[in-house]
């Protein structure tokens, strides 16, 4: 067998069929479900510990923890789902091992440098004025930003190499339980929590659900076989990692800047509802980012063997399936969006809060409706056309969340915030229905058993 055949074999064994892959799809929907629903109850139990003052510090915290934790793995939890399968379909594990071993130490590097600058922050006297907790504060928020963007990284290397639950269940599912499990155990020892406290224990939680991933990971990588990656390997590496950290760190980043310009201009108790708002809205999402889990890798494999219908199918049945449930979800918003909010705290539970709820879920809803657009264009060499959308659209999007924010409070947040995630992902759409012939939104279906990618597309390299 030539190399060309033995190439196109590696590939169509990693391929899943659509059955096998709407069964992947549906098991890891099950796991976002279950995750979202432990992390509800998560931020529920946190503020039921909590008064007002310290749930919003804690908010204000967790989100700025997890918006340095976007950028600090420096996009490697997407470069190996971007090239594990590229390589592994090409039946060449050697780059694909030494692949590994290049983002492991990138990500550390990258986590350890930017837990150092968090930890250094809070030497800052000038910035922390106000706030007696500051430097504890941004010590924990040291150890957390490390554990989530770790823990992300491991996810994404698991899931590279299909092992979808045990890459899904320690970040998911494990550690919510477990922070759920203490904090009720601290509430009925009297344990004073704050929000110090708080974040101490979610962060050394997290390290310790993502031991056995990371031994593991560890494990794999040292005993492999690893050939060094060529020169145009490395060169094909920085230049995607460039892409996909902006990519990837951009989307997630403003949903969390969103709660920081609140906590600024409004103060520490309406962060909390918008913090909660933000978390809530995230079950509008959840069935797409489910199916999201298996596809990643199956985009990229399916794209550099050639298939593109089969992207095509897989992207845009995504997109339908995704888009349905969140139908519903946001119509859920819109009738028990006051009892939803009063779970966390009574007082959140107004006109203002219950119109942001649903703004925001408006926003979710059509981003669905746009199907895995963004992983779409981060697996198939289009990610630094995504990364110059996003800088534009979020530039403009976050100078109007300020000013909305300082005149319209919350309401005028949302607003913003939705109109950012509409202008993106209607654009992301007409990029890669333009660059590669894919349309992966709900209006794709029709292209999955007929895909007519221009001459121009198949002859040019994306």
């Amino acid at each position: 067998m030539d190399n060309g055949k033995a190439a196109g074999s590696a590939a169509v064994g990693m391929r899943m069929s659509i059955g096998a892959l709407a069964r992947s799809g549906a098991v890891a929907g099950v796991i976002k479900l279950a995750s979202a629903g432990l992390s509800f109850l998560m931020f529920v139990a946190v503020a039921m510990v909590m008064d007002e003052r310290q749930f919003g510090l804690f908010s204000a915290t967790f989100a700025g923890a997890s918006l340095v934790s976007f950028f600090a793995s420096v996009g490697q939890q997407s470069t190996v789902l971007r090239f594990w399968p590229q390589y592994v379909g090409l039946d060449d594990h050697n780059s694909a091992h030494g692949l590994m071993a290049r983002a492991i130490l990138v990500a550390l590097a990258g986590l350890f440098v930017s837990s150092l600058l968090i930890f250094l922050v809070g030497f800052l006297p000038f910035i922390g004025q106000g706030t007696p907790e500051w430097f504890s504060l941004c010590l924990a928020a040291a150890i957390l930003s490390f554990a989530l963007g770790w823990s992300e990284f491991t996810s994404g290397a698991f899931r590279a190499k299909n092992a979808l639950i045990f890459g899904l269940l320690p970040r998911d599912i494990i550690w919510r339980a477990l922070t759920i499990a203490a904090v009720v155990v601290c509430h009925f020892m009297h344990v004073e929590m704050g929000a110090v406290t708080a974040t101490h224990l979610t962060a050394w939680l997290l390290i310790l659900s993502v031991v056995p991933q990371t031994v593991l990971l560890m494990r794999d990588t040292a005993r492999a076989d690893r050939g060094p990656l060529t020169q145009d390997q490395k060169r094909e590496f920085n230049t995607v990692t460039l892409g996909l950290w902006g990519v990837t760190s951009l989307p997630p980043a403003l949903g969390q800047v969103s709660t920081l310009l609140v906590a600024a201009i409004l103060g520490p108790a309406p962060a909390g509802a918008i913090f909660v708002a933000d978390r809530t809205t995230r079950f509008v999402t959840l069935a797409l980012n489910g199916i999201n889990q298996a596809l990643a890798p199956q985009i990229s494999s399916a794209f550099y063997s050639g298939d593109r219908a089969h992207v095509q199918r897989i992207t845009s049945l995504a997109a339908l399936g995704g888009f349905a449930i969140a139908l519903c979800v946001a119509l859920a918003f819109w009738m028990f969006g006051g009892f939803i909010l009063s779970i966390f705290n009574p007082a959140y539970d107004t006109p203002t809060m219950r119109a942001t709820l649903v703004i925001f879920g408006i926003g979710a809803a059509f981003g669905t409706a746009c199907g895995p657009i963004e992983i779409l264009l981060q697996l198939t060499g289009l990610q630094h056309a995504l990364l110059k959308l996003l800088v534009i659209v979020n530039v403009l999007g976050l100078a109007a969340t300020a000013v909305t924010t300082y005149y319209f409070g919350p309401v005028g947040a949302a607003v913003s915030i939705a109109g950012t995630v509409i202008a993106w992902t209607a654009t992301a759409v007409s990029i890669a229905r333009r660059r590669i012939g894919i349309n992966p939104s709900i209006f794709g279906f029709t292209m999955g058993h007929g895909i007519h990618v221009p001459r121009v597309v198949l002859r040019g390299r994306t």
